[in-house]
């Protein structure tokens, strides 16, 4: 029965790291490679302050949740210049030197010996030795430590986590801010780790540097693939399996001698045959928000059919210029983009047009010229503030959040969210559920105005191209940005739906919305925009209406032929 109990504490305990760790990985797509630094340094801290400062529980945890927790902000911010093998590379080599400041800084972690001796957890005064009085409390501190990371799962900001795996520059098109979400998600994950860490250190009553090696994250990692990225349940499963596992083994009767090594082999195949057989885990990620009934808001749907007044300059850049080492992708470009119009970008491949919205929506800062928004010079402004500004675009390969409902794809470019801020998450998360609820109505009206009501609860990457196309102009609806920049928004499709976007996008014209759009066919470019420059070689060598366009013969022997 001890050994029962023990398992359980165990269990606990790694619960808490794997459900962390996925909120990095499953949740963020940020694959890090040290998260057995952040349970050590839990472990430490709750030993060091426990043992030689005679601090009360739960003072060595809060020490080790703030502490761990700082180290994980720290930890972010390599993360928000790398992605993929390189974040990997950094975190491992925290971990080693981790392992190597712990095993020679002997005064302070007792070198290879580690810590004994650490204070038995006390409640009212009884301190909880042995697994059987412990058990309760790493319960308690799992579903904590669970209840919290759900929490931020299922809320707005873990919609924008999960945005955010799918594609970073798409979740910064539609307002997300990619550095807060990277520090915050990091020091959380790091905090809960933490907790972790304090349960063990007072448990075993010893700290080792022997607990905390690179192994150990590959065991957490293990623990969150075989639960299932993305989902909290799957990574508590996955723990209890990977942790019952190992102590099952001991009950094989194996040749002596030998009985270790064949034990650690039998546990890696079955690893093995688990992840070809099972790759998505014990359990898939879950479709969130469900299939029920969504109220549209009649305020949102009147909105985006009221018509506005037109004219006025919105949007304005002069003497635009952008060299990339001796190659000139824009030179001296002006360009106006008006309330109530749409303006096409034309020219042949390579003649600037993408670069262009890069550098109109912050992708690419100009090496010269000024952008003027409202008549206001925006100045280095990043991606997400000039959405929140009021200046949204499309990508040519869309960059929609496939893994995502296409509802979630417009609820999460709604702007002014105050559940994308994890204080107001938790201080109020009742104010955060009533405007996700309105938000959520808000996003259903647009669905119903470009016609994708019926496809809400589906995932993106079950539409078909066109209704891909329609999703693209949905997002950027919901970003409430007074312009709009559609990168090729009608390439590839047929005339049925070519028709029909370019009915979108007029309708949205006149509510008052300004326009651009980059497109090549010709038949699309003369029912869609009301004006066109022409970009060669990064230059406007023209502008004017599609018909006095199409009717110069220099430009036709050109383009337009």
């Amino acid at each position: 029965m001890e050994l029962v109990l023990h398992i359980g504490v165990m269990i606990c305990i790694y619960a808490i790291l794997a459900t962390s760790f996925n909120l990095l990985i499953g949740f963020s797509g940020l694959f890090a490679f040290g998260h057995a630094v952040f349970y050590a340094l839990g472990a430490y801290i709750t030993a060091l302050t426990a043992l030689r400062l005679h601090l009360p529980f739960p003072l060595p945890l809060i020490l080790s949740v703030i502490g761990t927790g700082l180290l994980g902000l720290a930890v972010a911010l390599p993360a928000l210049r790398i992605s993929g093998i390189y974040l990997v590379i950094i975190t491992l080599a925290l971990q080693v030197i981790a392992i190597d400041v712990i095993i020679n800084w002997t005064s302070l972690t007792g070198g290879p010996t580690g810590i004994s001796g650490i204070p038995a957890l006390s409640l009212l005064g009884k301190p909880l030795t042995g697994p059987a009085v412990f058990l309760p409390a790493a319960v308690i501190a799992a579903a904590a430590c669970f209840l919290i990371a759900r929490h931020i799962g299922d809320s707005p900001f873990g919609r924008s986590l999960r945005a955010m795996r799918e594609n970073e520059s798409a979740a910064a098109s539609v307002g997300k801010n990619i550095f807060y979400m990277k520090v915050s998600i990091f020091g959380v994950s790091a905090a809960l780790a933490s907790v972790a860490g304090s349960l063990f250190a007072y448990y075993l009553s010893y700290v080792g540097a022997d607990s905390f090696q690179v192994s150990e994250t590959v065991l957490i990692l293990s623990m969150v693939v075989v639960g299932g990225t993305g989902n909290l349940v799957g990574s508590v499963l996955g723990a209890a399996l990977l942790v019952i596992l190992p102590e099952a083994l001991a009950f094989v009767d194996l040749p002596e001698g030998i009985a270790a090594q064949l034990r650690l082999l039998i546990y890696g195949c079955v690893l093995i045959l688990f992840l070809v057989f099972r790759p998505e885990g014990l359990l898939r990620e879950p479709r969130r928000g469900g299939r029920h009934a969504v109220a549209v808001s009649g305020n949102a749907a009147a909105e985006l059919t009221t018509a506005a007044p037109a004219g006025g300059v919105v949007l304005e850049g002069t003497g635009l210029r952008k060299r990339f080492g001796g190659i000139t992708a824009i030179d001296a470009l002006d360009i106006q983009l008006t309330r109530g119009r749409v303006t096409g970008l034309v020219g042949p491949n390579g003649a600037g047009k993408t670069t262009a919205f890069n550098l109109l929506t912050g992708f690419l800062p100009a090496d010269q010229g000024d952008i003027r928004f409202r008549g206001q010079l925006l100045r280095r402004l990043r991606p997400h503030e000039l959405v929140r500004a009021g200046i949204a675009r499309s990508f040519q390969d869309l960059r929609l959040f496939a893994g995502m409902s296409v509802l979630e794809n417009v609820l999460v470019a709604l702007p002014r969210q105050r559940g994308d801020g994890l204080l107001t998450l938790f201080l109020r998360p009742l104010l955060v559920r009533r405007q996700d609820a309105a938000n959520t109505s808000r996003a259903m009206a647009i669905l119903d105005f470009i016609g994708l009501a019926d496809r809400a609860f589906d995932l993106a990457e079950d539409l078909s191209y066109a209704e891909e196309k329609l999703l693209v102009v949905a997002r950027l609806i919901a970003t409430e940005a007074e312009v709009l920049l559609f990168d090729e928004p009608l390439s590839g499709l047929d005339a049925g739906a070519m028709r029909k976007i370019i009915d979108l996008l007029r309708r949205l014209a006149a509510g008052g919305k300004a326009i651009c759009i980059i497109e090549h066919n010709l038949e699309a470019i003369r029912s869609a925009c009301d004006q066109l420059i022409y970009l060669d070689e990064g230059r406007a060598l023209a502008q004017g209406n599609p018909e006095t366009l199409m009717a110069d013969a220099d430009l036709v022997r050109r383009y337009f032929r």
